[in-house]
């Protein structure tokens, strides 16, 4: 049975497709790459978002998918891609090299605690000339955050979803007194249910106006309470703890946000400056000169001096062996140095638990709803 692989390329996308010549060339396994830039630190790697992923019905079960998701894997390497991520579902996606990498939060609360925020910034729905207000807004409070893509100017104008697939998003802004928007959110358009997928203000003191806004929404909508898909250490979600909340956080194994590497070099490259600056603030002493990662797609050494951090090929005597899915949650900050390092999967020598701790500090990645592909 003859088969072939077809790519179709688009504005930041790219579909592979499987086409079978007994159907007449027709596409019986398909998904899509999407160009995307993932932010570590102050810097973005490019990311090949695949999304899109099916098979017909009745040609599951035939390895199809396997040699879509192998084609794709080796389109990126030989098109420069650093890492690719998706979302996907349990078990399946863990045997192309990809691992868990985004918590998921949810904070649930009550209308008659949402009820003590005060009111006091004019809402209204937004409209495509807000996007530059709101794209200035999500730069600023996502400046210290790994997970979030990077939304291009000229192109971003709307939330694109909501809480998940096809379930349409409302943005609003709030204005201060002279009509400058200083504060912005998403939220699904369903009815009876205010669930918030996404906030920004400039300044955090101004959480509390948006807050009290969602809870009078949902009382609008009939909604029992509120429900909002924020990180855990947002400063919404510090308001909405001050007031009474339930936080849900749930660490996904082998499912939901998942990322594996996909150049090793490209990546450490663009990742020199996050670990120079990481290095500036945490001020450690008595951390190795140089560190090597050996890994199933290859080796990277990292030499670490007074002038900075520059990459080497010379393997180090302070190692770590480590399957580039693990250094990928180590990237985005989704599991400590310190669990990593007695993982059975890994293997060190010498002196490298401090500078791991110190390159690669634990946090709390996060890919807003509306930017899900």
């Amino acid at each position: 049975m003859g088969s072939e692989i077809r790519v179709t390329d688009s504005a930041r996308s790219h579909r592979v497709e499987l086409l079978l010549d007994e159907l007449g060339g027709s596409p019986v396994s398909w998904l899509i790459i999407n160009d995307l830039e993932v932010k570590v630190g102050k810097t973005f790697l490019k990311m090949g978002g695949v999304g899109g992923v099916g098979t017909l019905e009745e040609h599951r079960m035939k390895g199809y998918s396997r040699k879509v998701m192998e084609f794709s894997i080796e389109y990126m390497v030989r098109n420069e891609y650093d890492v690719s991520m998706l979302f996907g579902i349990p078990d399946y996606y863990i045997r192309w090299g990809y691992a868990s990498t985004l918590p998921n939060c949810k904070i649930t609360m009550p209308l008659r605690n949402a009820e003590r925020a005060r009111p006091g910034l004019k809402a209204r729905p937004m409209v495509k000339d807000d996007a530059e207000a709101i794209l200035d807004i999500y730069e600023l409070a996502n400046e210290h955050r790994t997970g979030p893509l990077k939304r291009y100017r000229g192109e971003w104008f709307r939330f694109r979803k909501g809480s998940w697939w096809g379930v349409p998003a409302d943005g609003t802004v709030f204005e201060d007194e002279s009509g400058r928007i200083v504060a912005y959110c998403a939220s699904d358009r369903w009815p009876r249910v205010m669930r918030i997928t996404e906030v920004g203000a400039v300044d955090a003191a101004l959480y509390e106006h948006v807050l009290r806004y969602a809870c009078g929404t949902a009382f609008q909508k009939k909604a029992s309470e509120l429900e909002i898909y924020v990180p855990f250490d947002h400063p919404f979600a510090e308001l909405c703890k001050s007031l009474g909340c339930t936080i849900s956080i749930d660490y996904p194994y082998a499912s939901d946000g998942m990322g594996r590497i996909i150049n090793l070099k490209s990546t450490f490259e663009k990742l020199v400056s996050v670990f120079e600056d990481r290095l500036e603030k945490a001020c450690v002493k008595d951390l190795a000169s140089q560190i090597s990662f050996k890994t199933d797609i290859g080796i990277a050494t990292l030499e670490v001096s007074e002038s900075g951090v520059s990459l080497s090929e010379t393997l180090s005597a302070n190692w770590v062996e480590l399957p580039q899915w693990v250094l990928m949650q180590l990237i985005l900050g989704y599991r400590d140095p310190k669990n990593v390092l007695v993982d059975q999967a890994v293997k060190h020598e010498g002196k490298v638990e401090k500078t791991l701790e110190t390159l690669f500090p634990p946090g709390n990645p996060h890919i807003w709803h509306s930017d899900w592909f």
